[in-house]
């Protein structure tokens, strides 16, 4: 469900100016990694020399490997499940990342898909081919749009779980990149451009799925967002201590690895503060006012961790206004 009158909320002045584009997504297959605000895929270089009916459209069985590597049927089904240790999991998909990203981040939107209980599978040729628009419109004709019946909703113990072990998988991940990958230029500014996507569609079960996912990925980079501040904060003090010690105790080359550290976490909080606001301005303040209650109710949730976790930024009237709003749903 999309509101039209949603496009005209506007948050000029907070404290997140809108950076994250979904612009046509392709490179060449010789080329480095787009910058973050163009969200753009490499090219894939060759293709196979026959084609099942399926593959000729777009779409892959689901029983399909991908290079021989674990598929997204793998992280989806130790979410589903319970059994499997999610940091292991989150830790094995890591190594496969780095050895192959687009492979990677082909996992990380199909164990979505899957998620939302589509049968469609995301191509390599997709996902360098076609816009996300695209994409998510050849999963559409994979799903029952009148479907009200999908794994959030779905009832049995097997399933009594799954919201909270998709939630712990997104938070693991968030935790894993932390350091290196959140930070990369493509790994997230992709995925968040797809699940932004799917998360405005007429589908409940992607509207819903991905809501629930960027959400709990917003509040993971919140957290992550309130730590990053904090070190740039003390880094910034250590440095003007040394600064201010006497000449003959000052240490020129403390203060310069200092003085590097912190430019490198102001640039941390410039690409947090990009992906932070690409989730608010794209999913946030599209879902917050849903039709359907459960999304809604996602979205207030969630908006209560960021003002936990990171008042300095959330807790202004560009933000409270929201929880005002949400306070006055009347279901």
């Amino acid at each position: 469900d999309t509101d039209s009158e949603d496009e005209d909320i506007s948050l000029t002045g907070s404290d997140f100016e809108f950076q994250l584009t979904t612009s046509k997504r392709k490179l060449n297959s010789t080329q480095e990694a787009a910058s973050p605000k163009r969200v753009r895929h490499p090219s894939v270089s060759g293709s196979s020399q026959s084609q099942t009916p399926e593959e000729s459209q777009g779409l892959r069985p689901r029983s399909a490997q991908t290079d021989g590597r674990a598929t997204a049927c793998h992280l989806y089904e130790a979410v589903r499940s319970g059994r499997s240790a999610l940091l292991t999991v989150i830790d094995d998909w890591l190594e496969e990342y780095r050895r192959d990203r687009e492979a990677g981040i082909l996992e990380l939107i199909n164990f979505v898909v899957q998620c939302s209980g589509c049968k469609g599978v995301v191509t390599r040729e997709m996902f360098s081919r076609l816009q996300n628009a695209d994409i998510i419109s050849q999963l559409t004709t994979e799903f029952n749009e009148d479907s009200v019946s999908y794994p959030l909703v779905s009832v049995g113990s097997q399933w009594r779980r799954f919201s909270e072990g998709v939630c712990e998988f997104v938070s693991l991940l968030v935790r894993g990149c932390r350091n290196s990958l959140l930070y990369d230029d493509f790994l997230f500014s992709s995925f968040i451009a797809l699940l932004t996507g799917l998360a405005d569609s007429q589908v409940r079960a992607f509207r819903h799925t991905s809501t629930l996912i960027t959400m709990r990925l917003m509040s993971s980079i919140v957290s992550v967002a309130a730590e990053v501040n904090a070190q740039a904060q003390m880094t910034r003090r250590r440095c003007e201590l040394e600064k201010n010690k006497s000449v003959e105790h000052r240490a020129i080359d403390r203060i310069e690895e200092l003085e590097d550290s912190y430019r490198e976490l102001l640039e941390h909080q410039e690409d947090l503060r990009s992906l932070m606001n690409g989730i608010f301005k794209g999913v946030f303040i599209h879902r917050y006012r849903d039709r359907v209650p459960e999304i809604r109710a996602v979205c207030m949730e969630e908006m209560g961790v960021w003002l936990r976790e990171n008042p300095a930024s959330f807790l202004n009237d560009e933000h409270l206004k929201y929880v005002g709003w949400m306070l006055h749903d009347k279901v």
